[in-house]
């Protein structure tokens, strides 16, 4: 797999060839036109310099090679038909061009020619032959591209220290990042880190703060469960000593259901720890189904119809509309069960626990609504932290429902909040705030 430094490098050299081409071909034509007009201002000078009688200056008798500049040079008079004056006598022009610049062929050599008359006289011709000014051009404007050519490989040689040295402080946060794991979550140092590269650098480091938080919040869930499950774990021991020491079949007997009401607390809890870790598992959006409230709720009331009616509760339905949301039903269910079973479990023999199930504009909601004693204004958010338990007549719970109640709901997106009722009767009222589902 190519390297993002190397496709850059690949693409800076490449886009150089490109413009190191465009530019040689750019300045070998503009030299070649340069030339061409500089060549056509010396013919005219030749020309003029030939009206003042300088004819020994404008070339050698002979053959163009041997004259400077290839010019040859004719003065014609009127009424003759040759020249008064030729510097090549092979080469004889047309007399009757017109003033300025012209092209001929002659004897098949093409010439470029300037042509210049003074009092009617006389007509002086310079000449000089495209081949000559064309070999000219073409040697001046390769010369002009010398200096390209060394600098081009300059270039190449220099694309590459450039795009490292621009590299290195990625280079060094890299490898920063390689000593980065769960020991070691310190942010990478982004002071000599380019601008362009910096939001992304600050994402990082963002994202390992995220990390620390995590792994902290994680560490101290181990160490309070560790310290929680000592609790019931002392209590089975102590059963199982009492258990061994019984002096008698009915003490025996009362010591083994107290041995099983420690066995189901441990078992409640280690099942609530697992639980709670399945609820802070990522999401996987391919798991989720579409989930029916009512059906849900349905089910949770006739499984839990049996426990209500041993305590003479009231265990029953009032706002009880259509309402579907994206979750996994195992879920969700666990955490209305929670909501339930809290409710049921602080309201007094011969009170009500109601449940509502209905959408209001693009949410759904659970309502769970009971007669127990409800809960200090200044605890109602801490009851959702892990192992944080009220003082209250009723000890068997873990302190980990309603956090399992809250990881469910934030997981899709929703919310859970609890209030104390404010119309005349004590009681909680337990709500959970859903996206209702599009389908």
């Amino acid at each position: 797999m190519r390297t993002l430094k190397s496709r850059i490098i690949g693409t800076l050299i490449a886009l150089s060839i490109v413009v190191a081409l465009a530019d040689a071909c750019a300045s070998y034509w503009l030299s070649r036109k340069h030339i061409g007009e500089l060549l056509d201002v010396h013919l005219q000078g030749a020309a003029v310099w030939l009206s003042a009688g300088k004819v020994g200056a404008i070339g050698t008798s002979g053959p163009p090679q041997h004259s400077i500049d290839g010019f040859v040079g004719q003065i014609w008079q009127q009424g003759r038909s040759t020249p008064t004056d030729n510097t090549d006598s092979e080469v004889l022009f047309d007399r009757t061009a017109r003033d300025g610049y012209g092209f001929e062929t002659i004897n098949g050599q093409r010439y470029r020619i300037y042509t210049l008359r003074r009092g009617g006289e006389l007509t002086y011709q310079v000449g000089q032959p495209v081949a000559f000014r064309e070999q000219t051009a073409g040697r001046a404007a390769l010369e002009s591209l010398l200096p390209m050519l060394v600098l081009i490989p300059l270039i190449w040689l220099a694309i590459p220290l450039i795009v490292n040295a621009a590299f290195a402080s990625l280079d060094a946060a890299s490898a920063e990042a390689e000593t980065i794991g769960i020991s070691r979550l310190t942010p990478l140092d982004v002071s000599h880190a380019p601008q362009e590269v910096r939001p992304f650098a600050d994402s990082v480091n963002r994202m390992i703060a995220r990390l620390q938080v995590g792994i902290d919040t994680e560490k101290r869930f181990v160490a309070d469960a560790a310290h929680e499950l000592r609790t019931p774990i002392t209590a089975l021991q102590l059963r199982i000593d009492n258990l061994a020491n019984a002096s008698n079949e009915a003490e025996r007997r009362e010591r083994l259901v107290a041995l099983r009401e420690a066995a189901v607390r441990a078992a409640t809890m280690i099942r609530q720890l697992l639980a709670l870790a399945r609820a802070d598992a990522q999401l996987d959006p391919n798991a989720t189904q579409i989930v029916d409230l009512r059906e849900l709720m349905q089910w949770l009331v006739a499984d839990l119809l049996p426990v209500a009616d041993a305590r003479s509760i009231d265990l029953g339905v009032q706002r009880f509309e259509p309402a579907r949301v994206d979750a996994r039903d195992s879920e969700l269910r666990m955490a209305v069960r929670n909501l339930v079973e809290n409710a049921l479990r602080y309201t007094p023999e011969g009170g009500c626990v109601d449940v509502e199930v209905f959408t209001d504009g693009p949410d759904a909601y659970v309502r769970v609504i009971d007669t127990g004693p409800g809960i200090p204004d200044a605890s109602l958010e801490r009851v959702f932290d892990r192992f944080f338990r009220l003082q209250s007549g009723n000890g068997d719970g873990t302190g980990l429902g309603l956090s399992i109640v809250r990881s469910v709901v934030a997981k899709y997106r929703g919310t859970v909040r609890l209030e104390n009722r404010r119309d005349g009767h004590s009681g909680l009222i337990a709500t959970i705030v859903l996206p209702a589902s599009a389908t």
